[in-house]
């Protein structure tokens, strides 16, 4: 998927999925739906259309239509905009061409050429959870982006100030290896979110793996206790055994979470003390030598940084200088956002900034607020 702001996404109409609330623009499938089905699923359908024009329409003008989408986004939260191939090719340059006035056609081309190539990647494999997506659209491609990046107008900007959007990472990043400031405070929150994502994600990892082997010998013996220790009938699994006490933290870990709120909400590391710290990544490290698994050293030096309320401008700039330079195996992005975000395309932002590609950079440059 696309992420345009807020919480609204933008992918094909091959992936539709209908327990998401949803606007579907496609020539195909852009209809109402049967009553009898709207109560079925958990997603409303909130508007449709045969065509980007019909939408224009319904809603006086693109900007009608977005902000639509962000006011139905504020109070249901994640929305998705299912495109066809028409559809998603005038969407994304019209909103494109708005965020980058910097840009050229080929910045744009690029941009999209790394979208496609991300989305082929992750479809069909285990980076999507559930839906995944038919490959006919993305292999026959977009068709003239330049062109219609060309003709294409964009929205109102004054408009889309007072809005005060949450971008796109990946656009803020952009903005950042460019030289530019005008949304540094978005950028830091933004990625303060994703590192706290990412090191929730590696602790609850750890922990479901650990709790898969309760009754594994081996271990019991590498991590010294027996099974005698185990009882599988607790609310909290891990009470009672030592040696996984930092996984027994009700403080952290929420003992019975929220069905369908997913891994990044049962664990809490926000102002986690520096013995949690330091207990946690100990027992993950242990938990890592026991697999035969490479040392998680080089990814935790950052836990202290993810448990506070904010990210400092100075943390930020270690963080990814490092990232730069030395990229993690996934920087600092956990795994389950890979589908949520153009990982490639930060990829590449990472090897313009490691080649001081200036010129290039300056492309990516987000609109000033001012």
């Amino acid at each position: 998927m696309l992420h345009l702001f807020n919480k609204v996404y933008m992918t094909f109409d091959d992936n539709i999925d209908c327990h998401t609330n949803r606007y579907v623009i496609s020539a195909e499938k852009g209809n109402a739906m049967h009553q009898e089905l709207q109560t079925t699923y958990r997603g409303t359908l909130l508007n449709y259309s045969h065509s980007v024009n019909a939408m224009k329409t319904k809603f006086n003008g693109m900007i009608g239509f977005f902000n639509d989408v962000r006011l139905k986004s504020n109070s249901l939260g994640k929305i998705i905009i299912y495109c066809d191939s028409q559809a998603f090719l005038e969407l994304v340059t019209i909103w494109l061409k708005t965020m980058l006035p910097f840009a050229d056609e080929d910045a744009i081309q690029k941009y999209v050429d790394i979208y496609l190539h991300h989305e082929k990647i992750i479809a069909n494999t285990q980076l999507q959870p559930t839906h995944t997506l038919d490959l006919t659209q993305l292999n026959s491609g977009l068709g003239d982006v330049k062109g219609y990046f060309r003709v294409q107008g964009a929205l109102d900007l004054d408009t889309i100030k007072e809005w005060d959007l949450n971008l796109s990472i990946e656009l803020l990043l952009g903005e950042y290896f460019a030289g530019a400031d005008t949304h540094e405070d978005k950028l830091l929150d933004t990625y303060l979110k994703f590192l706290k994502r990412f090191y929730k994600e590696v602790f609850t990892d750890a922990r479901e793996g650990a709790a898969l082997n309760l009754l594994n010998t081996n271990q019991q013996e590498a991590l010294g206790y027996t099974a005698d220790d185990v009882n599988l009938n607790a609310d909290n699994v891990f009470e009672g055994i030592t040696p996984l006490a930092p996984f027994a933290d009700s403080e952290v870990f929420v003992e019975k979470p929220t069905a369908n709120n997913g891994a990044v909400n049962i664990m809490n590391i926000d102002n986690l003390s520096s013995e949690k710290q330091t207990a946690l990544k100990e027992l993950v490290k242990d938990l890592y030598d026991f697999q035969n698994s490479p040392s998680p050293d080089y990814f935790m030096n950052h836990l202290d940084k993810a448990v506070k309320s904010t990210l400092s401008k100075s943390d930020f700039d270690t963080i990814i200088t490092e990232t730069v330079n030395s990229p993690s195996s996934l920087s600092y992005i956990p795994r389950f956002d890979i589908g949520n975000i153009n990982y490639s395309f930060l990829q590449y932002l990472f090897s313009l900034k490691k080649s001081d590609d200036t010129d290039t950079l300056g492309k990516y440059r987000l609109f000033a607020n001012s």
